[in-house]
């Protein structure tokens, strides 16, 4: 099983302590993992509005996690966006809503066939893609 990492567990393993049962999961399916681009521009937004304290440290988190993670990222191709475009579809014709990064990541889950592991299993719902909480 393949999965598609969500921002909010990304953003846990930047603490100094890391939830141990988010450890021991990274751990075991860390050839499994896999993030979506748009989690790095999610974590670039924070950064860029963090405090000037926290800065530096955050910079060199980020950049180390985009080089650790780099073969590992999904990007926001072609047919990626269609499936995201289908999905928008199938939502409005449920009368559902979802945040447009929210979205994006479950489409590509959904393309790539991915469980998106996350501790906000509700956000992704509507798309009625595959989740799995780690943390739980």
């Amino acid at each position: 099983m393949s999965y598609l990492i969500d921002t909010d567990l990304l953003s846990l393993l930047e603490r100094k302590q890391v939830p141990p049962k988010l450890a021991a999961w990274v751990n075991a399916n860390e050839v499994d993992i896999f993030l979506s681009v748009v989690s790095f521009a999610e974590i670039q937004f924070g950064l860029d509005r963090a405090p000037a304290t926290h800065k530096p440290s955050l910079a060199t988190w980020l950049a180390d996690l985009r080089r650790k993670l780099a073969p590992s990222t999904e990007e926001l191709s072609e047919p990626v966006l269609v499936r995201w475009k289908e999905l928008l579809a199938e939502l409005k014709g449920k009368n559902r809503t979802m945040t447009c990064e929210d979205s994006l990541i479950a489409a590509t889950a959904l393309y790539h066939g991915h469980t998106i592991a996350t501790h906000n299993g509700r956000h992704f719902e509507p798309a009625g893609v595959q989740t799995f909480d780690p943390l739980t």
